[in-house]
């Protein structure tokens, strides 16, 4: 039956699974001119030495294909659950054998729509905030029309921090909302600055005030008490005037101020409502109350989900199994599903995971690529899960988030420093490199990534028993946890923060000159 469910995957995915030099240059040596991991130099080095352990993988992203043909037989197994409709392990999830899925419902269905976190956020927030505007010394909001001052007070704090989601973190839902309140505030003062206008030119309707008319008028007149509010409403209507010149054919010459009266004091907070109901309207597909059925707020709720691995976004989480197992053939693939191709992963099912792979002895866990926004209380679930891994001695590789110019040196989830004054020397956070041994992007927070791993044309299985070659931000923390796994195999004694120590310390100099940090090296871990 999966292969139904993978159709759509497969479009340009045509390549059976053999072996492809040019897709798998980052096993290379550095002698053959690619900026690969040096893995066959490594191996030469493990030849003679025995595997002492299996260790177990936690992949926590979009699912997987645990049933193709190169990875069926490095997939994890619960060795306290059957698939037999009980929960024999008693953690409160039915038939876990291989994994889980935190976005599915009992009757195996998925959500496949997820909201951005500024989104959840600023809805969350919205009927505290959304509609109080600051006139420098109170806050009010707009009751059918007319102005109402707020008889409490509100938490400063968490204003500022719900009026940056529209700014800060980019909520295009925010950002359509705040529109419509301006609109209010600005009908507000057209029908005011109409009052002054009117009486300005007494005896003339507003279309036979021309826009051309007012400059004169009102600015060769002498200063007044009425005179801030008559030159506020000729600015606007001139720049209103310039703004649908191109459109309407329309200059001063020949707009009214009939015209701007009706767009602003009728028509424009209706227009800008209706768009926000558009983006609101959009983000109501995400589905996640009536399929999954959980409160997303509410950490203490944990029993929901399903054991379906496979979902139509499995493309990226077979890949990344893919590279894992070609590094580390004894390695076993756990996997946890958290993400879709939209939105960000909810922080709950982030925490919940990797609390699940730490009680099901995962040695390495493998993170979806960093955000931008973690809310305090539910960063502290986070926060809590990654340290109870740091005490369990796992190593966590996080996907180091590409980000755009203007985030450039803004903080990214998770990190080694989000738990306060807990260091997480646990965790790895990683960025591509390409063949020719640089980043495969300088769009990061360099400060703040670890190190490089080979990320970029990488050759893996994909759906449907198939292979594929692909970039993503993931592929290179995927390679970085291959060679962790390697060197777990033989070493089983090494724990979280000393396998990150060894990674970190006997890398390749990246040809970035400009870059403190290498390129991961498979062969220079190896205890000599």
């Amino acid at each position: 039956m999966k292969r139904f469910i993978v159709v759509a995957l497969l479009v340009l995915i045509i390549n059976p699974c053999r072996a492809q030099n040019a897709g798998e240059w980052y096993k290379n040596n550095l002698k053959s001119g690619w900026f690969g991991i040096e893995l066959h130099k490594a191996n030469e080095l493990l030849q003679f030495k025995p595997v002492k352990k299996s260790p177990v993988v936690a992949v926590i992203g979009f699912g997987a294909d645990v049933e193709h043909e190169s990875l069926v037989n490095s997939v994890w197994k619960n060795s306290k659950e059957i698939s037999d409709g009980i929960d024999n392990d008693r953690n409160g999830l039915v038939d876990d054998i291989h994994g889980w899925n935190f976005l599915g419902s009992a009757d195996g269905s998925m959500i496949d729509f997820m909201t951005h976190e500024s989104d959840r956020e600023w809805i969350r927030l919205k009927e505290k905030y959304a509609d109080l505007i600051f006139d420098g010394r109170e806050f009010f909001k707009y009751s059918k029309g007319v102005r109402e001052y707020l008889s409490t007070k509100i938490d400063k704090d968490e204003y500022q921090y719900f009026s940056s989601l529209s700014v800060r973190w980019d909520s295009n839902l925010a950002k359509k909302y705040n529109t419509y309140v301006a609109a209010l505030l600005t009908k507000e003062y057209v029908e005011k600055w109409d009052v002054e206008l009117r009486n300005l030119f007494p005896g003339k309707t507003r279309s036979e005030i021309f826009i051309k008319d007012l400059n004169n008028t009102i600015f060769s007149k002498k200063s007044g008490d009425d005179d801030t509010l008559r030159k506020s409403a000729v600015f606007v209507a001139s720049m209103y005037a310039n703004f649908v010149s191109g459109a309407m054919k329309a200059t001063s010459e020949t707009l009214t101020w009939d015209h701007v009266f009706d767009n602003f004091a009728n028509k424009y907070s209706d227009y800008t409502y209706n768009n926000y109901k558009k983006e609101l309207d959009g983000l109501r597909i995400d589905t996640r109350k009536q399929i999954v059925g959980d409160n997303y707020l509410d950490i203490t709720d944990r029993k929901y989900g399903n054991n379906t691995l496979l979902t139509s976004n499995s493309l990226h989480g077979t890949m990344i199994c893919g590279i894992i197992n070609s590094v580390a053939p004894d390695a076993k693939l756990m996997t946890l599903v958290v993400g879709i191709n939209s939105g960000d992963p909810y922080l709950k099912d982030i925490a919940l995971s990797i609390r699940y792979a730490v009680d099901n002895s995962a040695d390495i866990i493998v993170l979806p690529q960093q955000q931008l926004l973690y809310p305090d209380e539910q960063k502290e679930w986070v926060s809590d899960a990654l340290k109870y891994a740091h005490k369990k001695g796992v190593l966590v590789i996080v996907p180091a988030q590409v980000v755009s110019k203007r985030y450039i040196g803004n903080e990214l989830f998770p990190n080694r420093f989000m738990a306060g004054n807990y260091m997480l020397d646990n965790l790895i956070v990683v960025a591509n490199s390409n063949e020719n041994g640089i980043p495969a992007n300088l769009q990061y927070n360099w400060d703040k990534v670890d190190i490089l791993a080979p990320g970029e044309n990488i050759f893996s299985t994909s759906p449907g028993d198939l292979c594929s070659t692909a970039s993503n931000p993931s592929y290179g923390a995927a390679v970085t946890a291959g060679v962790a796994a390697l060197l777990k195999s033989y070493y089983p004694k090494l724990d979280g923060v000393k396998l990150r120590k060894l990674l970190l310390e006997n890398s390749t100099p990246s040809k970035a000159k400009e870059l403190s940090i290498g390129i991961l090296n498979a062969s220079k871990c190896i205890p000599r």
